[in-house]
């Protein structure tokens, strides 16, 4: 094979003699292009530095919020009227006017879902987990519990070692169970209960005493490592001790961390900004996040369940706790993406909103209620690479199934590592040493919906 000059001016003598080598060696033209290929891809720098997850447990109807169906027959079309959004061929409902005037801001993709990926239907873990990760949930006991974005996070690409690489913003403890995955404990996420001053991880980002000062602190800690050394000199290589040890050192290193603490200190956020978020617990948990943002948590989850709309309680039970759902949503997130985007920060910061399925196109008897339903669903996501002011993929004319563009969540899974420069085929280890790609199924990159 006979090479280009510009091919020869990019090779050193040393890579041209392997090039003539490849008889003897192995190595063929093909091969030495996709390692170039590679290594020129892993030096691309990542479009985002951080990720911010709004997890709408429950399963948010797509119907009722951003694939609205006007012209479908009364039965369809649901309780709330359709209004215009900044982008046009978007609408969304009455109660999302935020949202509507900020839809030149973030995508929505209307034809990625996990139809197929799940194995029981009661809005447990294992349903969400396909989202969460980007991979099929098998049955329990069957697979293991793979990482979530933010373990995987923080065991390829760490952040700064006085901030948590994955951070749970709650306020509750619905869904703690998700912590788990097979890199073990080091890699958890933290979970903060904004609403509980007793819990513990409140307590401990608590200035220390002020008869024990930092370096005090920082004696006994490496007097108890020391101690410690002897009992685990032999259980060094179990993973699962050095998971407890990484997450040990990381409590001492959050204890030393005045800049997270200020973080989660909501008081220092002046009342007109907090307003704009709105005073109820999604509210604040979006404003938390915003400053955990700010200071360089690499992923921050936001844990707004609520969203499993069934006609019990009453025949306006449904109803409301939709309106409720859809007026608090849209003030935080509303408030979230401006205050990124002013803040210089959204465009360095993933956004992906959405939960574990969508909802019926025909709704239940009782007003205001749709069933479970996988075969199609909607998701937002801005910042970070992602385009501004877009849609992607359509359903049929009663948003029943997806008509155009189907991606499986493996797609989004994948186009936000790739966002984040994290290659979704490397490899991480079980605790057994089984080797696993962070997303095990391939799949292509959502390209329409990146800038």
């Amino acid at each position: 094979m006979i090479l280009g000059c510009d091919t020869y001016r990019r090779m050193n003598r040393r890579e041209f003699l392997r090039v003539g080598g490849t008889g003897l060696f192995g190595l063929n033209m093909p091969t030495l292009f996709q390692a170039q290929a590679q290594a020129n891809a892993a030096k691309e720098k990542p479009r985002a530095q951080q990720l911010l997850i709004l997890w709408q447990g429950g399963g948010p109807p797509h119907i009722d919020m951003f694939d609205m169906k006007p012209d479908a027959p009364e039965e369809i079309r649901g309780a709330w009227k359709p209004i215009q959004t900044a982008l046009p061929g978007l609408l969304t409902n009455e109660l999302m006017p935020g949202l509507a005037r900020s839809a030149d801001k973030y995508t929505i993709l209307r034809s990625v879902n996990a139809q197929g990926y799940h194995v029981v239907q009661n809005h447990s873990v294992q349903e969400a987990w396909p989202h969460l990760t980007g991979n099929r949930r098998g049955l329990p006991g069957m697979t293991p519990p793979y990482p979530l974005y933010g373990s995987v996070m923080g065991k390829v690409r760490p952040g700064p070692r006085d901030l948590p690489a994955n951070v749970i913003v709650s306020t509750s403890s619905e869904h703690d169970s998700a912590h788990d995955s097979y890199l073990g404990p080091g890699y958890h996420p933290m979970t903060l209960n904004i609403n509980d001053p007793s819990n513990h991880l409140s307590r401990m980002l608590a200035p220390p005493p002020a008869q024990l000062d930092v370096p005090t602190l920082e004696r006994r800690i490496d007097l108890l490592r020391d101690l410690d050394t002897q009992l685990r000199h032999l259980d060094r290589a179990d993973p699962i001790i050095g998971g407890l040890d990484r997450f040990q050192q990381q409590a001492f290193d959050l204890l030393r961390s005045p800049k997270l603490r200020r973080a989660l200190d909501l008081r220092l956020e002046p009342d007109r900004v907090a307003d704009r978020y709105g005073k109820h617990s999604w509210g604040r948990q979006a404003l938390a996040a915003r400053r955990l943002i700010e200071v360089g948590v690499p992923c921050v989850f936001l844990n707004f369940y609520g969203w499993d709309f069934h006609g019990t309680g009453g025949p306006n039970a449904a109803y409301d706790s939709a309106s409720r759902c859809y007026r608090e949503y849209n003030t935080a997130c509303t408030a979230l993406l401006e205050d990124l985007d002013e803040r210089g920060l959204l465009d360095r910061t993933i956004v992906l909103s959405g939960g574990e399925m969508g909802r019926t196109p025909k709704p239940e008897a009782t007003r205001g209620s749709r069933n479970h339903w996988y075969n199609a669903q909607h998701f937002l996501v801005a910042g970070g690479g992602f385009q501004r002011g877009c849609l992607v993929g359509s359903t049929d004319k009663i948003g029943g199934e997806v008509s155009d563009r189907y991606y499986k969540i493996p797609s989004l899974a994948r186009t936000i590592y790739h966002l984040l420069g994290i290659d979704p085929d490397q490899e991480l280890h079980t605790p057994d040493g089984r080797p696993l790609k962070i997303v095990l199924d391939d799949a292509p990159l959502i390209r329409e919906a990146l800038a």
